[in-house]
């Protein structure tokens, strides 16, 4: 049997910026009620959107259209064993976003996680855990080819509706080496995406994808 569920406030009505101890500048705020849908399946919790719900940045807006499903899989196992269930989560309304982000591939996989970023900060989460988040996010969570595009599947895969979605391989001893470092050092985003390029063993399915010998 289907049930209604309403979750979170009102979202807030106006955007805030303001700038992290690392020197990002992040902003945004969350327009509607996240309210749902919970859908039969035994197996995965699956939630049908029944409005749209936005999560808007000074230079960006993410709209999840009413009827679309998400699950939270696109966070990768370990973040979701370390921060829990993103629905029943201080970051729920976020997770909404990036999920279906992740799902729908219209933007990338690097925009994608910077607004997540964003979104964490806006729900509350301090700074200096929110980039622990987003580092574990950049590490170990899906990368994909925007769907249609004119690079990969123009170039080298077929059909152009192809699945082009990976996870870097890494060494979960290194991953949480990044999170002291991350915790005690407070780096920037920039910062931190160059640190977890440094850990991955490989980025990913394309020949010209950097592969790293493990213990390098």
């Amino acid at each position: 049997m289907k049930r209604i569920v309403a979750f979170v406030m009102l979202a807030m009505c106006s955007a805030s910026a303001f700038a992290d101890e690392g020197g990002h500048t992040a902003g945004g705020s969350f327009e509607g009620k996240v309210i749902v849908e919970w859908l039969d399946d035994p197996y995965v919790l699956k939630l049908r959107l029944l409005e749209d719900f936005t999560f808007r940045e000074p230079t960006a807006i993410w709209v999840v259209p009413a009827g679309s499903i998400v699950d939270g899989r696109s966070l990768p196992t370990l973040f979701r064993s370390l921060f829990g269930r993103p629905f029943e989560s201080n970051f729920r309304k976020t997770a909404v976003v990036y999920d279906y982000a992740a799902k729908s591939r219209q933007r990338s996989w690097a925009e994608s996680q910077r607004m997540f970023y964003n979104g964490l900060l806006a729900e509350g989460v301090i700074p200096g855990e929110a980039k622990v988040m987003y580092m574990l996010l950049n590490a170990t969570g899906s990368r994909w080819e925007i769907q249609g595009s004119t690079d990969c599947y123009g170039r080298c895969h077929h059909p152009r509706n192809a699945d082009l979605r990976w996870s870097p391989k890494v060494r979960d001893d290194e991953v949480i080496a990044l999170m002291n470092w991350v915790r005690n050092e407070n780096p920037s985003l920039d910062e931190i995406d160059s640190r977890v390029e440094q850990v991955i063993i490989e980025a990913s399915p394309h020949m010209i994808g950097r592969i790293r010998a493990p213990g390098q």
